[in-house]
């Protein structure tokens, strides 16, 4: 039988990417998933992957602290309990630092890391009345280490890590379970849906220019991210790093963590190059 078997699942960011698949392999799995995003119509198409009575889904923006206070009573009347959250919930911005607005920083905050806190502290109280539940909060593998025009996402997903690692301390003595979870290159709209103004060279670049960037180096599907989350829930681990690139690259800043910037700058460089000349030739 399933770990997830008529267990209650929270997920942020549900109508795509990572969250869309975790939700789709719990339904499949016997759980009853309660799926919130802005997008409504992504939303709905999880109607499809599982019955009526399995699911609850929600408009909702993570950044609204007292919906996300609102949305977990919803579940836990709806359910009567919530065995777990995953604060899956984000969206990218490429910006030099010199350069980049208060506004944008503003508004990958609210969402990658507020959203995180919100989830944490909107669903604790009942997940503290379960014998098992989870908390699964989505850092990155920028959250390990940083790289150019990546400032504000950085600072967003190391927070994420630390506010988990210290969380997870707090309720070491509880039935609440603590998983920190690093995705490398995972193939999801993120970056299509991002705001982009500066490549990791500087240069100025836009949305389609550095989406496209992206994919050519995401290897990793979503189902794939999905089910590796899932298995690393059931196993109550505290870490997950996903794709070879994450791991690769956790190894080498772990090696060379006052140098691993100069070390992958060569390499950043000439793929940031090859792709706006791409993109120019194209255009």
């Amino acid at each position: 039988m399933s770990d997830f078997n008529n267990k209650t699942i929270a997920i942020t960011g549900a109508a795509s990417g990572i969250g869309l698949a975790l939700a789709r392999q719990l339904l499949a799995q016997g759980a009853k998933v309660a799926a919130s995003d802005v997008d409504e119509s992504g939303l709905q198409a999880l109607r499809e992957y599982g019955a009526e009575q399995q699911l609850l889904l929600t408009v909702l923006d993570v950044a609204d602290e007292q919906a996300m206070k609102e949305w977990a009573s919803a579940i836990n009347a709806h359910f009567g309990a919530v065995d777990g959250v995953i604060n899956n919930a984000g969206v990218s911005l490429s910006s030099h630092a010199a350069r980049q607005s208060r506004a944008d920083m503003r508004w990958l905050f609210d969402i990658n890391y507020w959203g995180v806190i919100n989830g944490c502290e909107a669903f604790l109280p009942y997940l503290s009345q379960r014998e098992s539940a989870w908390i699964v909060n989505l850092s990155s593998l920028f959250g390990l280490m940083s790289v150019p025009s990546q400032s504000a996402y950085n600072a967003a997903k190391f927070a994420v890590r630390g506010y988990s690692e210290s969380l997870r301390q707090d309720l070491h003595d509880s039935a609440v379970h603590v998983l920190t979870v690093h995705p490398g290159g995972i193939r999801t709209n993120i970056v299509k849906n991002g705001r982009h103004h500066h490549s990791m060279v500087g240069e100025e670049t836009d949305t389609a220019q550095t989406a496209a960037q992206f994919e050519s180096v995401a290897r990793t599907t979503a189902d794939q991210a999905a089910s590796q989350i899932l298995r690393a829930m059931a196993k109550r681990q505290r870490r997950l790093l996903i794709g070879a690139d994450a791991k690769f690259l956790d190894i080498v800043q772990r090696l060379f963590p006052a140098s691993y910037d100069l070390l992958l700058r060569p390499f950043v460089t000439r793929n940031a190059r090859r792709h706006a000349k791409r993109h120019a030739n194209q255009a």
